[in-house]
């Protein structure tokens, strides 16, 4: 399934396109957009530790031209996915950047497989694991002094909500919706 995309460019933009457009069998800058998208997939989804971190601002390139181009959805996702993470302005945005990237790198590489090795040489050296641990809630609870949950004792010992804090009481019924709200604030002096 393709999914239709709204870009802006400029003349640089659009320029630097033309200048690319050897590596690939098209003299459209849409298509050309399109099998630079596809071509960077699978490295796509390292994109932030192959490029410099850039602030995501709102960016004014002064265009000229709005071009159409049919990515794939797969694609489309990938890139939504990327400006959610990184709370970009736009998917545009991003894919500039992806535009920027491959023309800055395949004028030092003269071809596409010698950019494509030199991707996989770079993400294989940016790679990152993280070993995650399991969360111990019982030892987080006693070194803090948190009583177990699930009992409740009228004492002074330090809980992690004081039985006497203003509180919502909801009632429901029985298909769980709320039918009613209530204030309960017992023994509060205030805040």
């Amino acid at each position: 399934m393709k999914y239709d995309f709204s870009l802006t460019i400029n003349n640089d933009i659009r320029d630097s396109i033309h200048n690319v457009q050897k590596f690939f069998d098209t003299n459209r800058t849409s298509t050309t957009i399109t099998k630079i998208i596809n071509l960077m997939y699978p490295y796509i989804k390292r994109y932030l530790l192959v490029t410099e971190e850039y602030i995501p601002i709102y960016e004014n390139i002064s265009w000229d031209q709005k071009i159409h181009i049919c990515i794939d959805y797969k694609v489309y996702l990938l890139l939504k996915k990327i400006h959610d993470d990184t709370n970009s302005y736009s998917i545009a945005f991003i894919i500039r950047r992806i535009l920027d990237f491959f023309i800055d790198n395949i004028s030092k590489h003269q071809n596409i497989e010698s950019f494509l090795s030199y991707l996989v040489i770079l993400c294989k050296k940016n790679e990152t694991s993280t070993k995650k641990e399991q969360f111990d809630v019982w030892e987080f609870m006693r070194i803090h002094g948190l009583k177990k949950m699930g009992r409740l004792i009228l004492d002074k010992e330090k809980r992690e909500f004081p039985l006497d804090s203003p509180h919502l009481s909801i009632t429901h019924n029985k298909y769980y919706r709320s039918i009613g709200i209530s204030f309960v604030s017992s023994g509060f002096s205030g805040w």
